[in-house]
């Protein structure tokens, strides 16, 4: 009986996974098509990595550059420089150099890429908004069992 529930949630895990891997980019527009509602003015294709790096530079950190912005969302900086070559393109950021290091750059934000990092705050209140629908179908107790899942799963991945 007990090897049975644990085939189950590795059923669960697995269905999860390949159901999140199908879905991910759909809800992704989905919800950027969502929060760009307003903002006609402004490309509509971006990456969720582009989104995070203008919402990480409009944090205010003072140095942005490349290691930063790999460091804080885990991705390479190859993945980082593609990422800012666009938005750089798009008029989103802007580049600069410090007077005594002429090796890195550092990334600010022009005005149109806070409009865009607004964007991404926005995609954020829809998605907890959604999600706590989702949680509201649960009782206390299930959600701490969810949230220990979680956590140690993220301790094995």
């Amino acid at each position: 009986m007990e090897n049975s529930i644990y085939e189950q949630a590795f059923q669960a895990v697995q269905d999860f996974i390949l159901n999140r891997e199908k879905r991910t980019q759909h809800v992704q527009q989905e919800l950027a098509k969502e929060a760009l509602k307003g903002e006609e003015n402004l490309p509509q294709h971006w990456t969720i990595t582009q989104l995070h790096i203008v919402s990480l530079i409009n944090d205010g950190q003072s140095l942005v550059n490349n290691a930063y912005l790999a460091e804080k969302l885990h991705v390479s900086k190859a993945a980082i420089t593609k990422a800012t070559t666009v938005l750089l393109k798009h008029g989103m950021i802007e580049s600069r150099k410090k007077p005594n290091n002429n090796k890195e750059l550092y990334y600010t934000l022009t005005e149109e890429g806070e409009k865009l990092a607004a964007v991404h705050d926005r995609m954020h209140e829809i998605a907890k908004k959604r999600y706590i629908a989702l949680f509201e179908q649960f009782s206390e107790a299930e959600l701490e069992t969810v949230i220990r899942f979680l956590g140690e799963w993220s301790k094995h991945m």
